[in-house]
């Protein structure tokens, strides 16, 4: 229960559900230094069938899930701040293909994928500090899909990335049990979700 003197309110800066929060550099950071530890929790040394489950066919598993995350942290994230930083929208970012870390990362271990996922996220999380002032949020560069986007939609798309992904592995890894919970499920809007 909140007490009348409003010290159980919320902090500073924090936001009224479904609000949301204006992008900031440093709690983007926050989540993203976390990232790479909360996979490492979740998955390391989990069995097989857990790690390539799947929700369906056409959906990926979390050990796909972490070659994609890899992938993407060694060739898009900060490859798109540098674009946007030295050429601005002169140049469109090059397309990534989602899929290329399944082949470049495939016989890898989920140890080694989680384990170089740690050291390029801590080295891109460097770059990043180095790089980027606070001036720089409202340069812009050129999506080849969405047209222009500025530096900060990047860097917050970055963030939310990583916890779509972990959304996508909680799911995954729940939906294995969809069936066996029995009538539980009715309690479990997880394993209904779209």
């Amino acid at each position: 229960m909140a007490s009348d003197s409003g010290d159980d309110g919320p902090s500073a800066g924090a936001t009224v559900a479904g609000c949301g929060l204006e992008f900031d550099v440093v709690n983007a950071q926050e989540v993203l230094r976390r990232t790479p530890h909360l996979l490492r929790v979740m998955l390391a040394d989990l069995p097989d069938v857990w790690l390539h489950g799947r929700e369906s066919s056409d959906t990926w598993s979390p050990y796909e899930v972490c070659g994609h995350l890899l992938h993407i942290e060694e060739c898009d994230w900060i490859d798109r701040t540098k674009v946007i930083l030295e050429r601005g929208t002169t140049t469109v970012f090059e397309p990534v293909d989602r899929e290329a870390g399944f082949a470049r990362f495939a016989g890898w271990s989920v140890d080694e994928l989680l384990s170089r996922f740690a050291s390029a996220r801590q080295a891109n999380l460097d770059e990043l500090a180095a790089l980027v002032g606070p001036g720089d949020l409202d340069r812009r560069g050129v999506h080849p899909d969405f047209g222009e986007v500025t530096l900060a939609q990047l860097l917050a798309t970055w963030t939310v990335h990583d916890l779509n992904h972990v959304h996508q592995i909680v799911k995954t890894l729940a939906m294995q049990y969809r069936d066996a919970v029995g009538p539980w499920r009715a309690f479990l809007p997880l394993l209904d979700l779209p």
